[in-house]
């Protein structure tokens, strides 16, 4: 793809492109597995983060953002929540990006700082969408705070997920390839 003298060209293995199709599928099971309603905005509290937060620690910010994003926009689409389907995108998409660019191959103070920005910053753009966008009001998106942050806080077992399954399959680390930009 060229635009204004300048290429992109990303360089997308098989090995990418399946760990990214299976990390959306994890994402939307784990989403879908356990749903705890919000009358105040009618959306819904579930355990996504969990996957969300193993997939970009894994595999790194691209594919923690697509499996992330996509998988929680996907569920939110067959659980009947279609409107939220796109602030879900955005909002779930961040998590797995920033994840993944601060803790991916960073060891556990970046992997921390990562799930504690990403989660931050899902709950900060759920709060802002929900009383902006979808008509909550501020009062609306407030009563879903502390249930967001319990939420993302449950990241944390997503980082000892991480830990498990490198520990028991080291070769985990070399499963998650960067996505290549180049000028060309």
């Amino acid at each position: 793809m060229k635009s204004d003298g300048w290429a992109v060209e990303i360089n997308m293995s098989a090995r990418s492109v399946s760990l990214t199709a299976v990390s959306i599928a994890l994402v939307a099971v784990m989403v879908s597995a356990v749903r705890i309603p919000v009358a105040a905005t009618a959306g819904y509290w579930h355990t996504g983060v969990i996957a969300e937060v193993f997939v970009a620690t894994a595999f790194g910010p691209a594919i923690g953002a697509v499996a992330a994003g996509v998988g929680a926009a996907i569920a939110d689409l067959l659980g009947g929540f279609v409107s939220f389907a796109p602030l879900t995108l955005i909002a779930h998409g961040s998590t797995g990006l920033l994840v993944g660019w601060l803790g991916w191959r960073k060891g556990t103070p970046g992997m921390v700082l990562g799930w504690v920005v990403g989660g931050l910053a899902q709950v900060a753009m759920y709060f802002v969408g929900e009383a902006t966008v979808y008509g909550a009001g501020v009062a609306g998106a407030a009563a879903e705070l502390v249930g967001n942050l319990v939420q993302v806080g449950l990241g944390v077992f997503g980082l000892a997920l991480f830990r498990i399954v490198r520990q028991a399959y080291p070769q985990l680390d070399h499963l998650g390839s960067a996505t290549k930009f180049e000028e060309v």
